[in-house]
């Protein structure tokens, strides 16, 4: 009777045994075919735990992010109905491809996009070339993309058109002389700073002396469209603005080619930048910059008059042209800034 209790006690050990032998061999085969450590987008989604484990990476990334994106824009420009829905397509593709609110505020004047750059109320913005050069100097802006016909690289220019009504006899640069100018704004390249250094070359003035000894009368009309308009209505004999203000006043007719001509033009200029603060985390201005590069709506291209267009990266090198006319004309930023 002891030996089949015996027996039968040894029989049960070795089933039992048996069965956790080959229950873990199936589990260690099993195992083997499995990540260890990496968890995919597809098994995140059916995993509530994985999920929530790459959910509370991405947060971790974005910690050390701002809770908003404020983007400013220079002025004048920014105001017609086509650019303010455009600023509105803008915003929201930059919203959605961040995941964090964009808002969009439109400065008073080109300097006040330099200073709410550098008292920390703006991460981005749109500068012209001169402009740009003041924010690197005073507001740490650093420039990443800029927008071009095919995102090509010779494409990355434009230029500061001369313009006139046609009853104003105004043919050349020297018939300027005696007449009524407006310039854009004082930290406008095209408006103010490519045609001053344009008129230094034809008069044979110093800088000082283009206001008193060429023309009748100067004034800053704050934006390239207020420019294009007091041309129109003869408020002033002629004035300087983007070849892109000039093409799109006749585009949309805001102004007819028969109250607006064109008289003379700059040499190529490098485009204006889109440029982050330069304290800003490296992974968010690197996203950024990422959604530029891979961004094209047609609809913003339709209203901005920029059909074609793609955004390709820019240095800050790329505007030592800009320094070099702005060092001959003796416009420093500490003067344009006060």
């Amino acid at each position: 009777m002891k030996a089949l209790l015996r027996l039968s006690a040894f029989i049960i050990a070795l089933m039992t045994l048996t069965t956790l032998l080959f229950g873990c061999g199936t589990t260690a085969a099993q195992d083997k075919n499995a990540p260890t450590t990496d968890v995919n987008a597809a098994e995140a989604k059916k995993d509530p735990v994985a999920a929530t484990a790459a959910e509370t990476g991405e947060a971790t990334a974005k910690s050390n992010w701002p809770d908003k994106l404020v983007m400013g824009f220079l002025p004048g420009e920014e105001s017609t109905p086509d650019a303010k829905a455009s600023n509105a397509i803008h915003q929201k593709a930059l919203t959605d491809y961040l995941g964090i609110p964009v808002e969009v505020i439109i400065c008073e004047d080109y300097n006040a996009v330099v200073e709410t750059m550098r008292t920390g109320k703006t991460h981005l913005a749109s500068f012209g070339p001169f402009s740009y050069i003041l924010a690197h100097d005073r507001s740490n802006a650093e420039a990443i993309v800029v927008n071009c016909k095919e995102g090509k690289k010779e494409n990355a220019f434009y230029s500061s058109v001369f313009i006139t009504n046609p009853s104003s006899g105004i043919k050349t640069l020297a018939d300027l002389k005696g007449k009524s100018f407006a310039f854009v704004d004082p930290a406008s390249t095209s408006g103010n700073l490519v045609p001053r250094a344009m008129f230094v070359k034809e008069f044979n003035v110093t800088p000082e002396e283009i206001d008193t000894k060429i023309f009748k009368s100067t004034q800053f009309s704050g934006s390239h469209n207020n420019s294009l308009l007091a041309v129109a209505n003869k408020s002033v004999d002629a004035a300087a603005c983007t070849r892109l203000t000039y093409e799109t006043g006749i585009a949309k007719n805001t102004v007819k080619d028969t109250d607006v001509v064109i008289f003379a033009e700059s040499d190529p200029i490098p485009n204006s930048p889109i440029a982050v603060r330069g304290d800003l985390p490296a992974d968010l201005k690197a996203k950024i910059k990422e959604f530029y590069l891979q961004w094209q709506d047609p609809e913003y291209q339709k209203l901005r008059n920029i059909v074609g267009y793609k955004f390709m990266e820019i240095n800050d090198s790329d505007y030592d042209a800009i320094r070099t006319i702005a060092a001959q004309m003796n416009m420093k930023p500490e003067d344009l800034s006060k």
